[in-house]
């Protein structure tokens, strides 16, 4: 009777000890302690990955990939050669390259806004870039060292080059006195510089342009010499009437004169320019139509 009594007083307590624990409103689980989320993986940075890819056809065959930076398509002239069979090659450092196809040397310093071609110039103000370790040339230089065209789609995810056959440039010291009549090379530079000589070599080019624009169309004069010195309707450029225009050129002036020369355009179809600054632009803004501002000249047509 004791032992029952015992047992039943032990049940009883236990009883009791699981109310007190289950009984009632439920006790909410606790939260386990928030823990550091983990970080995903880092995206590329733009230093792994600056340059966005470009597909290059040669005669529809996809050959190579491109590079496309700030808006510029550039081609590694490696993949050219390889093309058409010719020899290359190239050595590139931080601040210059040398690029060598056959007996033609081209060189780049990241300082100057064009390379050089034996002889010749290439404006370039975009410059190189390297990747995959090689050399990456603009689309227009590799159309000028190698005679080819290269035709980009519109949204730079495709470049076509032609296939009408390489033609490696040839130059020389004195390709642009051989290629040019002496008197038009020399006042071509002279009012590049007279013009211009404060400005970039972008807007010196600029003024070039306006020069050659005006030997093609009908209302000026047929030689570079004598839309310099064109006085019919009235002094054309002001530094002919000051005397300004004899002035010794620096070697920019040269480069831009060269520039031009090759086909480079800075200025479209510009026929005029003016420096507000230094004279009254009022009738070029209301006779002609701006085409660009380069520095301190506006350019129209």
């Amino acid at each position: 009777m004791k032992g029952s009594l015992s047992l039943l007083l032990i049940v009883c307590l236990l009883l009791c000890g699981c109310g007190q624990t289950g009984g009632g409103e439920p006790r909410p689980i606790p939260e386990p302690e928030p823990t550091a989320a983990a970080s995903p993986a880092p995206l590329p940075t733009a230093a792994e990955h600056p340059y966005a890819p470009l597909r290059v056809y040669f005669d529809g065959l996809l050959t190579d990939r491109g590079y496309v930076r700030n808006g510029a398509a550039y081609l590694a002239p490696e993949t050219v050669c390889a093309y058409y069979g010719l020899d290359c090659e190239s050595k590139v450092s931080e601040d210059a390259f040398t690029l060598t196809i056959g007996a033609l040397t081209v060189t780049g310093d990241a300082a100057l806004p064009y390379f050089r071609a034996d002889g010749r110039y290439l404006y370039a103000p975009e410059g190189w870039l390297e990747a995959d370790d090689r050399l990456y040339l603009p689309a227009d230089a590799i159309e000028h060292l190698f005679g080819l065209g290269v035709e980009l789609s519109e949204d730079l995810t495709r470049a076509e080059v032609g296939s009408t056959g390489c033609r490696l440039l040839r130059g020389g010291e004195d390709y642009y006195t051989r290629t040019t009549q002496a008197d038009d090379l020399y006042w071509l530079i002279h009012i590049i510089y007279a013009e211009a000589r404060h400005e970039s070599l972008a807007c010196r080019i600029g003024v070039g342009n306006v020069v050659l624009n005006r030997v093609k169309s009908a209302d000026f004069p047929a030689t570079i010499m004598a839309v310099v010195l064109d006085r019919e309707h009235t002094l054309q450029f002001e530094p002919v009437g000051t005397g300004e225009v004899t002035a010794v050129p620096d070697e920019e002036a040269e480069i831009a004169a060269y520039l031009c020369l090759e086909g480079y355009n800075t200025a479209g179809e510009s026929l005029y320019f003016v420096n507000p600054a230094r004279g009254d632009a009022s009738w070029f803004e209301r006779a002609l139509t701006k085409v660009c501002v380069i520095d301190d000249l506006h350019f129209y047509k």
